[in-house]
């Protein structure tokens, strides 16, 4: 059964367009350690608000980010933070993650707003907002797969070319483009703003993007889309923007995009553009199409050999990488065919030609994305957020290309309740190509019900596809429980959402330990 926006965002105004923020007033933000959350008050903090913050369960690393920021945030232990700040009053913004709306409307920070009588938003609203203040074009990264790396990628495309916007980007960004390291923003003081746009529960609603790229239209939040249709309708309500008055560019190589910019071209918005690389079938009629070659463990290289002249006049740089081979330093074919999209969408943003291709062959990525942990005496730990049976297909496929001939261990943190449940087949599917699968816990959020699956459901499912496979409990316990398993000549894959990065660092300082 799907939930309605409404009820994902309950008691939150509707989401809008972006109006200017005013400095100096006052904003707290309830589940700040969250990325989104955080990405938001730090960029209401560096546009001169009076910013403060609560979360239950704050990493240390968000924590560090938000100190030196000089957030305060309280919690169940330390509730004296508001106290401490300007009073809650009518005058006041409250922005709420989702996350906490969609299962505890009731939440006893959000009773204190709404006694205090100050405007609820999402978090989301708070960095459209950031956005307006700053001016210039908006630029949005979107899709069900990808889009971090890709909203870090057209960033780093952007800044090698000379243009500088300021960022909302959905993971951890390096020291030369996170404002401070390991944060998922990065602010400049000239116009312009990026943003990754997440489809969840009207998140990318706020975001009236001026140039767009959609990565890829898959099934996923089974519980507010019934199936792909659904999804595809969402985004295409959320690229009417662009495609009306800015431009748009849709991965058609992708069943799901294809769909989707049928959709668009139904409804004769014009300025839609399309990509592929040249193997697949959606490539046929494309705007931009692209050969890739093969370069060996795991990289690739695109050479664009079609431009047709609408895409050149939307995106200018790109007439000056046709015919040239670009290597693309992140390995795997589908970071291969997202590269086409990250060149077109920084062309269509005043990207060069040659900072583009800079970028193509050099940017190393976000954190959490195949980030290497350990790899010391022929043992390596990746630690990687992906969730869906689709990006585990792809990253496990690049894991066996860069690393071949190595046992592949997955440890795995299954996001979600709900979604475990209803892609459980998939992912016991995609989980048991590795040669030995352990199943951590399951990470709750946004989850009415915690008694639809488990984690032991999920290893059985794999165990009966002829892999071996456990269930050793909470992240920590299933560290502890590999951790003696692990031989020379082992890549542990570590995949999850949640907290599964913490299951990645205890490996790390294990093996560590023992060498």
């Amino acid at each position: 059964m799907t939930r309605s926006i409404s009820d994902i965002a309950a008691g939150l105004e509707p989401s809008r367009a972006g109006s200017p923020l005013l400095p100096g007033s006052r904003l707290h933000i309830i589940g700040v350690g969250g990325t989104a959350a955080l990405a938001a008050a730090l960029h209401a903090k560096a546009l001169g608000l009076s910013v403060s913050g609560y979360d239950q369960a704050l990493t240390g690393e968000s924590a560090a980010i938000l100190s030196q920021a000089g957030i305060p945030v309280g919690s169940a232990a330390s509730p004296e933070v508001l106290q401490s700040c300007t009073a809650l009053n009518a005058e006041s913004t409250v922005a709420i993650s989702k996350a906490i709306t969609s299962t505890q409307p009731n939440h006893p920070e959000v009773l204190l707003a709404r006694g205090a009588g100050a405007r609820a938003v999402s978090v989301q609203q708070v960095i459209a907002d950031a956005a307006a203040t700053r001016g210039g074009l908006l630029i949005g990264v979107g899709g069900t797969h990808g889009k971090t790396t890709s909203t870090g990628w057209v960033l780093d495309a952007l800044v090698r070319s000379g243009v500088n916007p300021s960022a909302f980007v959905g993971g951890p960004l390096a020291a030369e483009l996170g404002t401070a390291a390991g944060s998922p923003v990065h602010i400049s003081g000239e116009p312009g703003f990026l943003v990754e746009a997440d489809e969840y529960g009207g998140n990318f609603d706020t975001y009236h993007a001026d140039r767009a790229l959609i990565l890829n239209v898959d099934w996923d939040h089974p519980d507010i889309f019934a199936d792909r249709q659904a999804a595809v309708e969402t985004f295409a309500r959320w690229a009417t923007y662009p495609a009306t008055s800015g431009a748009i560019f849709i991965n058609s190589g992708d069943q799901g995009g294809a769909e989707l910019a049928a959709l668009l071209a139904a409804g004769e918005h014009h300025n839609v553009y399309t990509f592929a690389t040249s193997s697949l079938a959606g490539a046929q009629g494309a705007d931009l199409i692209a050969d890739v070659t093969s370069r060996g463990a795991g990289a690739f290289s695109i050479t664009v050999r079609h431009l047709s002249d609408r895409a050149a006049a939307a995106a200018p740089a790109l007439r000056a990488l046709l015919d040239r081979e670009l290597p693309i330093g992140l390995l795997g074919a589908h970071n291969a065919s997202n590269g086409l999209g990250v060149a077109a969408l920084a062309a269509s943003a005043g990207g060069s030609a040659d900072g583009i291709a800079r970028s193509l062959a050099t940017f190393e990525g976000v954190g959490r994305r195949m980030e290497v942990r350990y790899d010391r005496g022929s043992i390596t730990v990746l630690d990687d957020y992906g969730h869906h049976p689709t990006a585990i297909d792809a990253t496990m496929e690049t894991v066996r290309q860069r690393y071949p001939g190595r046992t592949l261990l997955l440890a795995i943190e299954p996001l979600t309740y709900h979604r475990t449940a209803a892609l459980l087949e998939g992912l016991a599917q995609s989980c048991s190509a590795a040669d030995r699968v352990a199943v951590a816990e399951i990470f709750a959020v946004r989850d009415l019900d915690t008694t639809s699956v488990s984690a032991a459901d999920l290893a059985e499912r794999i165990a009966a596809m002829g892999t071996p496979a456990t269930a050793p409990g909470t992240v920590l316990e299933t560290a502890a429980a590999l951790l003696p398993s692990i031989t020379p000549g082992t890549v542990v894959l570590v995949m999850g959402g949640g907290r599964s990065t913490e299951l990645a660092a205890a490996l790390a300082r294990g093996l560590t330990a023992a060498s």
